[in-house]
């Protein structure tokens, strides 16, 4: 059987979300599946890298786009005629898109990955023309795929709930992390930059993630300025980290008035692994994501998190974590608060953290999703 996968969204640099997914299915298929051709698309400007990353014994071929602003429309306007053309040319049995919309094919079954809903419930946060695109194409590509996976039972609840999807169409397989990449061995000569050398000798709550609405830093802000005003935490600082992305004004301004607060921006992988390691608390107020990655990252170098219980994120963490209201300010900072507290509250959810990150594997992940690509034969 031959299948392709669009790997449009793979890139060399940059991680997280749907380029993560591509990158780890792909080279998992690699090892779990000797059975079946595979065939690779990326866009022509990512085509040598991708030689180098992506697994040899593949077939590769380039999307004859690239990323910039001319070639994504031209490849919104002309991906229906390049895809027909290319299910005629290499004549594979099926498609799949590993993200949330796909074109029609004459006779492959098409597969499609859904990871979030939030084009739906958030749609300020996607740029408007793409935004005109997604609600439009999305729509169609769930009504006509063959099959959807989902990679968290709240990512399938949320389309069976908002879109009327079939549930026996819809099959979970869950995402996972790089267990390798999520090491402390790994930073273990790394030294912090100078001016940073201080969080060895305090406490801190570290926080990764973009700065956008939904990520919910305003609150968190505020549950850590109340943590401070209850006495007991003069040493305990805020660390956060990550891009600015959506209406950051409101947060930046916060940031600037409460003391004790740092922002970072984007740091290099070395020093986020070192904050994550050492962090006394990882903290996620996150209240919508598809899955949410990083506090089971946390999770893989040692570190306990506190995080908000919505969306998917309780189905990811399990009960290796603390729970709090990610609309309520003053539960998260009690919650977070009770737990600093507590060292042997922590050193139980310390004890869970290697059970829970035992139920991802993305070996797990693409034996499952090479069942989906038989499930019809």
């Amino acid at each position: 059987m031959k299948i392709a996968i669009n790997c449009q969204f793979w890139i060399l640099r940059g991680g997280g979300g749907i380029k993560e997914y591509i990158a780890n299915l792909v080279n998992h298929l690699e090892k779990v599946d000797h059975q079946n051709e595979y065939v690779l698309y990326v866009l022509e400007d990512q085509f040598e890298d991708a030689k180098t990353k992506l697994p040899a014994r593949f077939k590769l071929k380039p999307i004859p786009y690239q990323r910039n602003f001319v070639s994504k429309v031209k490849r919104s306007l002309f991906a229906q005629s390049f895809w027909s053309k290319e299910e005629r040319d290499e004549g594979f049995d099926v498609f799949h898109s590993p993200f949330f919309h796909a074109p029609k094919m004459k006779k492959a079954r098409v597969i499609m990955t859904v990871h979030d809903l939030r084009l739906y419930r958030y749609p300020e946060t996607y740029p408007f023309l793409r935004y005109q695109f997604l609600k439009r194409a999305v729509k169609k590509s769930i009504e006509r795929v063959d099959m959807i996976i989902a990679i968290s039972q709240f990512t399938k609840d949320e389309m069976i709930d908002t879109c009327g999807v079939n549930p026996d169409k819809v099959k979970v397989i869950h995402e996972a992390i790089n267990r390798s990449f999520f090491n402390a061995d790994a930073i273990k000569n790394y030294s912090l930059p100078q001016e940073y050398a201080f969080l060895k000798d305090c406490r801190f709550l570290f926080c990764l993630s973009q700065i956008e609405p939904r990520k919910n830093h305003a609150r968190l802000i505020k549950a850590f300025s109340a943590i401070k005003a209850m006495g007991g935490f003069d040493d305990l600082k805020l660390v956060l980290a990550g891009k600015q992305l959506l209406n950051p004004g409101p947060v930046l301004k916060l940031i600037a008035e409460t003391p004790d607060v740092i922002y970072l921006d984007y740091v290099p992988t070395e020093m986020m692994l070192w904050l994550s390691h050492h962090a006394t608390l990882f903290v996620y107020p996150s209240y919508y994501e598809g899955f949410g990655f990083p506090p089971l990252e946390a999770a893989s170098l040692g570190t306990v998190s506190a995080v908000g219980r919505a969306s998917s994120v309780p189905e990811v963490c399990g009960d290796c974590a603390f729970y709090f209201d990610p609309y309520d300010v003053d539960d998260m900072s009690r919650v977070i608060a009770a737990a600093l507290n507590d060292e042997a509250a922590i050193l139980e959810k310390k004890q869970k953290l290697e059970n829970q990150l035992n139920k991802f594997s993305w070996e797990k992940n693409a034996r499952e999703t090479v069942k989906i690509y038989f499930s019809n034969e």
